[in-house]
């Protein structure tokens, strides 16, 4: 009895409380837990709560300071950021977190034995995400700062010191797992799971990747794909479907998704400056429409660059207002914009001009200043589109434009103004005329959407079309170098890595 009562295995008790790896991710709720906790890195510092919509719409000259925005990111629209900008650091920190997050969970996917048909389609499914989410992150990795190092698996990660990839070999990667991806994803989720990344997702972004490395014909196939069968996009019926009543729409192919403070209890609303899983609680709302908005914070206006551009001619070279200008800003009438807000508040109305200065353009895109007259505190609930089919209907066109099928990008453009009432082309003219107005569409339509920096680099004129527009709007021109077209290389990553530092020229990139 004493030798039977003293056994190691009797004397060893096992902490329930005890997890690793290995442990833990062996069923449908941990499994599924982890997978949504992919996505978490899309409300980190640098992301979509709050640094992303900053860096890239000044960047790409969408929006312009005002005088309320102040610290580092006054440097985004002078062009003087550096190394140590801390909202770029972010950036690339939290992308590789993604990838982390992302090659952790394929690496559990791996070990988890299923024993159901139900439990092996999740594990596809959730492999697919994984694929997909970890291949978004590389694209703005490898679109932003180039060569960097490609982690495949989740062993590459605790490889410190790893020194750049050849941004080549970065889109092999995508591809390869955007097309695994695409085998993977459903078309669609139940309402508890929207928001996770979908097939047409991986199709879309797959053809971005395609687009951006000028290989048109592949991203035709691609693009042309979502507009058939099981897919079921469309234009929403107006742009304010999307950015300002925030409703479900056939238009959304991936968004980040947003939801309503839901009070101290529960989460801080200012989780934006660093708070995410910590002191943030259970926050995901946005911050843009507080730090953007006129009747809050108003960090930024409408850049004059934007404005113009929402003015040109028509097809008889008549002077023409683009009715997407009403959709996108307020100012006092003469710019085309929405000159009232608070159409839908209780109180009624109010004209715009009444509340600010002469002549201050605002951005209304992202803001929900048509129902509540403030926010008082960041709560923006207006989720945050990353592709939609009104930008793959352009990305089509773009890709038929670059192949010299010009006839096949009219409908395509015509659609997209169409939905807002703007007037129809009735012919694009030559490859090159036509090449000007399907770059002057994108920058109007997909205003304030963060995409016309990456536009302008790919298109090889960030350099000259930024200065030009800067030197009209503030007699600057604050693009010097060449190198600009690629952010700085994090000075915290030099310094953590001395096989990459190895490898910056011009202390850049």
């Amino acid at each position: 009895m004493f030798v039977a009562s003293c056994t190691k295995d009797t004397l060893t008790v096992k902490n329930e409380n005890s997890y690793d790896g290995a442990s833990f991710f062996t069923n449908t709720v941990t499994i599924t837990e982890a997978s949504t906790a992919m996505y978490t890195p899309l409300l980190f510092q640098g992301m979509y709560c709050r640094e992303f919509y900053f860096i890239f719409d000044l960047l790409g000259n969408d929006a312009d300071k005002n005088f309320p925005l102040q610290g580092s990111l006054l440097d985004f629209p002078l062009y003087t950021f550096t190394p140590n900008s801390g909202e770029l650091n972010y950036l690339f920190n939290s992308c590789y977190k993604m990838v982390f997050r992302a090659n952790f969970i394929l690496d559990a996917l791996g070990k988890w034995q299923t024993t159901t048909d139900a439990d092996a389609a999740l594990k596809t499914r959730i492999a697919g995400e994984a694929e997909f989410l970890k291949s978004l992150a590389n694209f703005w990795l490898v679109t932003c700062y180039g060569d960097v190092p490609l982690k495949k698996t989740l062993a590459d990660h605790y490889i410190l010191q790893s020194p750049r990839t050849p941004k080549a070999e970065v889109w092999a990667d995508i591809e390869t797992n955007l097309t695994d991806a695409i085998t993977k994803l459903p078309v669609s989720y139940a309402d508890a799971d929207y928001g996770r990344a979908t097939q047409g997702a991986a199709v879309a972004l797959l053809g971005k990747v395609y687009l951006f490395q000028q290989k048109y014909a592949d991203a035709i196939t691609q693009f042309e794909t979502l507009g058939k069968a099981p897919y079921d996009y469309a234009l929403a019926n107006s742009l304010d479907d999307m950015f300002v009543n925030d409703i479900k729409t056939k238009e959304t192919i991936f968004a980040v998704m947003h939801d309503v403070w839901q009070g101290w209890g529960v989460a801080n609303a200012y989780y934006v400056f660093g708070g995410q899983e910590t002191w943030g609680g259970k926050a995901t709302h946005e911050d843009r429409a507080m730090e953007y908005g006129f009747k809050d914070w108003w960090n930024t206006l409408v850049s004059d660059a934007l404005v113009k551009d929402f003015k040109y001619k028509d097809e008889d070279g008549k002077d023409y207002v683009d009715p997407r200008a009403a959709l996108t800003y307020y100012s006092n009438g003469k710019q085309g914009g929405d000159t009232t807000y608070c159409d839908q508040c209780p109180g009624g109305k109010i004209l715009y001009d009444t509340v600010v200065n002469k002549g201050q353009i605002s951005w209304r895109k992202y803001e929900e200043y048509e129902y509540r007259p403030s926010y008082g505190q960041p709560d923006g609930v207006i989720n945050s589109q990353v592709i939609r089919y009104g930008d793959v209907l352009l990305m089509l066109a773009e890709s038929y434009i670059e192949s010299n099928q010009v006839s096949s990008a009219l409908p395509l453009i015509n659609r997209v103004r169409n939905r807002s009432g703007a007037f129809q082309y009735t012919t694009l003219g030559s490859q090159d005329q036509a090449r000007a107005i399907l770059r002057h569409e994108r920058h109007i339509e997909l205003a304030g959407e963060q995409t016309r920096f990456f536009d302008l680099v790919r298109w090889g004129i960030l350099r000259q079309t930024i200065n030009a527009e800067k030197q009209a709007s503030n007699g600057v021109q604050p693009i010097q170098d060449d190198y600009h077209v690629l952010l700085p290389i994090p000075q915290s990553e030099r310094d953590a890595n001395p096989v990459l530092n190895a490898q910056v020229n011009n202390n850049w990139n």
